[in-house]
């Protein structure tokens, strides 16, 4: 097996290195950055593998990666992972709506909604696919939706409430000023 070397550092990448292990937050950059620097300073491969538990075919493809694209090669690449997206554009659209209505507006005897809630009528709608209520608040949350109710009070169904809701009449015994003021 050929021997696997970081190519020769220059003086701000080296610091740079050293900073991104000492401060970094991005974990796997700051596991990358360690490869690096322990390359630069001589150990082979199966060294770095044995001392930071990683195999040694990880240790080469992450000082092949450098040695062609430098420091930007140490940042996670994740753009191309994961599940694709369930909803296409025209059904986020249809989700952000029915959410930005309320639901009285729309027939539905209540006054704000849930996630279930919303879920549960845009797939009755046929607005949405059948999607998980994770994937719902993720495209709320991307298009700045939020559920919370905006009042803490309840709305009456009595239909004189408007009337009730009125003022004391003049009957109404007024409390009495204490003595002395």
């Amino acid at each position: 097996m050929s021997l696997v070397r970081v190519r020769r550092l220059k003086p701000h990448q080296g610091k740079k290195l050293v900073r991104l292990l000492r401060r970094g937050r991005d974990a796997i950059a700051v596991r990358r950055a360690e490869i690096i620097l322990r390359s630069s300073q001589g150990e082979s491969a199966d060294q770095i593998a044995a001392a930071l538990y990683f195999s040694a075919d990880y240790v080469r493809k992450v000082i092949h990666r450098f040695n062609q694209e430098g420091i930007p090669s140490l940042k996670a690449h994740y753009e191309n992972g994961g599940a694709p997206k369930k909803l296409q554009p025209e059904h986020e659209s249809n989700l952000v709506e029915l959410a930005l209505t309320p639901p009285n507006l729309t027939g539905l005897p209540f006054t704000h909604w849930s996630l279930q809630k919303l879920l549960d009528v845009a797939i009755e709608r046929k607005l949405i696919p059948k999607v998980s209520l994770e994937t719902v608040r993720g495209v709320l949350r991307d298009h700045h939706v939020s559920l919370q109710r905006t009042k803490t009070w309840k709305q009456s169904t009595d239909p004189k409430f408007e009337e009730k809701k009125t003022p004391s009449n003049a009957s109404t015994r007024r409390p009495r000023r204490a003595k002395g003021k």
